[in-house]
């Protein structure tokens, strides 16, 4: 694309961070978001969370969590909810729980953030912790949205 003159733009970056996300290619990813600027392309919010989702599957939680803290603008809760899908993975209480909160104050009523940190506590046995977070869930009159299928029985 480059040799032949063609500048990517943030349509661009988005397919490209995403392979190398699917692919797990940390290093490449990397070098793929910082060369945006280098064409005068600014990152957008999405384009982060596409880099925190690649960091922290790969359990470079920290890093992703800095990652975040150096956004020049305000992260969406998708980007802090990569990084609590991250902490599940890998058990990390402390940065799931900071990641959570985030979530929480973006979207209140979003239950699926509630069952991540609850799925986190339960990995480490915080039974209490668990029970505790059900509890508020119930309190707040949430209820879960049964899965459902576009298919037909036959």
């Amino acid at each position: 694309m480059l040799n032949a003159h063609i500048c990517p733009n943030l349509v661009t970056y988005t397919g490209l961070l995403t392979a190398y996300n699917h692919a797990g290619l940390v290093e490449e990813g990397y070098q793929c978001f910082n060369s945006m600027k280098d064409h005068r392309v600014m990152p957008s919010a999405d384009h982060y969370g596409i880099m925190v989702d690649l960091l922290g599957r790969a359990g470079r939680l920290e890093e992703a969590h800095e990652l975040i803290r150096s956004m020049p603008m305000q992260p969406h809760a998708g980007v802090w909810g990569a990084l609590l899908l991250a902490c599940r993975l890998h058990q990390n209480v402390e940065l799931g729980e900071i990641a959570a909160q985030h979530c929480f104050e973006l979207e209140p009523d979003t239950t699926g953030y509630c069952s991540l940190l609850a799925n986190i506590y339960a990995s480490v046995e915080r039974w209490d912790d668990v029970k505790r977070l059900r509890k508020v869930v119930g309190e707040k009159g949430f209820t879960k949205i049964p899965g459902c299928s576009w298919m037909e029985s036959i």
